[in-house]
């Protein structure tokens, strides 16, 4: 299914090593032969996430994920198998192999995108073509309006589109049909019409962290302030919620020299003119509110976050609701506020590079700012204001785990209202007040601890084998009984292992697919980085007589109900005979 062979991926694992990889996206400290940081797929605050560097596999106690090198860089980067293999590749300097796919359906989908990223690419090349053209003079007269140099147009690939038709016209020439351009979301229409939204605007593509582009995001030339950004719609390719603008010069940045923090602003153009300012840490949103996925990937660059958003009601709302989806992912948030109605183009413009170093010096750590936007929230000066303010920034105060920060805030909300400050801090102690709408939420327990008894014996059995315990393959593992279809799949890849007298590999079985198989080699992962100490070996010993025991009860209650109906007496003496075997054998040691 995977389309590799088996000697390609060792290579490709053996020159990507897990700790490398993951120390990339995580900081790892080592304690004994396994690496623990904070799991970058959750929020938490205390590492639980551990990479065992001898058989190459993570696992977090957290959320209960695992996986090798291959699978934590598709949910990391948030690729498909294919695509992580092509990315580790690149990493390590190897040529990628032909893929032969045993799947037809995955190999007519790869074709597809990447038929729409060449279409894409075209797209892209088509309007750099355009602007370079002898018709691109309004769009250039705009550009040097805007103050953007030569080498900012190049290092973001501006072009121009001018009409509606040209583009469909264009891709038409280049082979490509109505339907391609629809999915690749580069024009608009439907059986009768196809046309490209576009038409007449200064163009930027938006180019993802592997250089492909994507998208485009079309700016009007005008004066004219009514939709004045469009950008493509969604796509199979192109998802808002998963994709930040300049991400790929961000990753350069990152690569050469490091990041210390990441600015987020809302314009593209703004990220074009703090870029040109020197400002390369810089990314744009896609004018929605931040999500999960954005903060997860912003996290990979760095865990400080400046908010730069416009300084006016509709941006400062916009922050408050990208302020906790990034806090939540256990990212450092600030917030660089914006004179009123300007945004960081203008500021570029009015006071020069030194003028938003300065707002970004007196950047806002998140609790602040929050009072700040609840001091213009509600009217303080009266009654049912105050109260209303008071109970609200007590309320955002609670979310520091600083005593000494708390009481500073305190002392803002005590001078902006004049309560006192032992009010305040009783107001603080007191238990916040519960909605009774909440239902409380339910969580499963997904560790090692799921299943019954003969379940947890099975998996404990199976993870001394698969982890080359010397006490484990001194039994022969055909001679398990197990339950569970997946346990049964990795003994019959123990079995091969064994009959050939190899080693068994944990992280090869990360590329089999088999139904309950991730979940249920997660469990077993977190067996390995438990660092409890028992007697393994007397546990196991235990496991096997715990299994044997299961089947052999299971077998002994069916012959005694068939003995039971039985009437012919030869049949009932076999039987019998079958059950004093089965009663010996329950008492032998293992």
């Amino acid at each position: 299914m995977k389309g590799f062979d088996a000697k390609f991926m060792d290579e490709l694992k053996s020159k990507n090593d897990l700790v490398d990889v993951v120390s990339q996206y995580v900081k790892l400290e080592q304690r004994g032969s396994n690496f623990w940081g904070r799991c970058p797929f959750h929020h938490e605050k205390t590492a639980s996430f551990c990479v065992n560097s001898i058989d190459q596999f993570y696992y977090c106690f957290g959320c209960h994920t695992s996986g090798d090198v291959v699978t934590f860089i598709m949910h990391v980067e948030s690729l498909d198998f294919l695509d992580a293999v092509k990315f580790l590749a690149e990493r390590a300097k190897m040529q990628l192999p032909q893929v032969n796919y045993d799947d037809e359906k995955v190999k007519e989908q790869k074709k597809l995108k990447q038929r729409l990223l060449d279409l894409l690419r075209e797209t892209a090349l088509f309007y750099v073509g355009n602007l370079r053209s002898a018709k691109g003079d309004n769009h250039y007269a705009y550009i040097r309006k805007r103050g953007f140099t030569e080498q900012t147009v190049l290092a973001f690939g501006m072009g121009a589109s001018f009409n509606y038709n040209d583009l469909p016209n264009h891709l038409r020439s280049k082979g490509y049909t109505r339907q391609e351009m629809l999915l690749a979301g580069v024009v608009g229409g439907d059986e009768n019409r196809c046309y490209d939204p576009l038409a007449g605007r200064l163009i930027i593509p938006m180019i993802d962290q592997f250089n492909n582009v994507v998208a485009f995001d079309g700016r009007r030339i005008d004066n004219i302030k009514e939709q004045k950004y469009i950008n493509t719609k969604e796509t199979q390719i192109f998802i808002k919620g998963k994709t930040l603008f300049n991400i790929n010069n961000l990753k350069k940045v990152k690569n050469e020299q490091g990041i210390d923090s990441v600015i987020i602003v809302e314009g593209h153009l703004d990220v074009v003119s703090l870029y040109q300012a020197g400002f390369r840490n810089v990314v744009a949103s896609m004018g929605t509110a931040l999500t999960k996925d954005q903060a997860r990937i912003l996290k990979r660059y760095s865990e400080k976050i400046i908010i730069s958003y416009d300084g006016d009601s509709a941006g400062q709302k916009a922050i408050m609701r990208g302020l906790d989806i990034l806090s939540e992912e256990g990212l450092d948030v600030k917030v660089a506020v914006m004179p009123e109605g300007k945004d960081p183009d203008d500021v570029i413009r009015e006071r020069g590079a030194e003028g938003y170093r300065e707002i970004l010096l007196n950047a806002k750590p998140l609790v602040d700012f929050k009072i700040d936007v609840l001091k213009k929230t509600y009217d303080i000066k009266t009654v049912d204001g105050k109260r209303k303010f008071i109970i609200s920034a007590v309320n955002v105060i609670r979310e520091s785990t600083s005593p000494a920060e708390q009481e500073d805030l305190l002392k803002i909300v005590r001078d902006a209202t004049g309560t006192t400050l032992e009010a305040l801090k009783r107001e603080l102690y007191k238990e916040p007040e519960k909605n009774q709408n909440t239902q409380p939420q339910v969580t499963t327990e997904v560790g090692d601890t799921t299943g019954g008894k003969n379940v947890l014996a099975a998996r404990f059995i199976l993870y001394s084998y698969l982890f080359n315990k010397p006490y484990a393959w001194e039994y022969d593992v055909n001679k398990l009984n197990l339950q569970l279809a997946e346990h049964k799949y990795i003994q019959k890849y123990l079995a091969s292992k064994q009959e050939k007298g190899e080693r068994a590999k944990f992280n090869e079985l990360y590329e089999e697919q088999f139904d309950g198989g991730e979940q249920e080699l997660s469990r077993i992962a977190g067996l390995e980085t438990n660092e409890k100490k028992f007697d393994q070996a007397t546990y196991f010993y235990d496991c096997l007589r715990t299994l044997k025991n299961a089947y052999l009860s299971t077998e002994i209650e069916s012959l005694n109900k068939m003995f039971a109906s039985e009437t012919d007496t030869e049949k009932r003496k076999e039987i019998a005979k079958r059950l004093a075997e089965l009663l010996a054998e329950k008492n032998k040691r293992i």
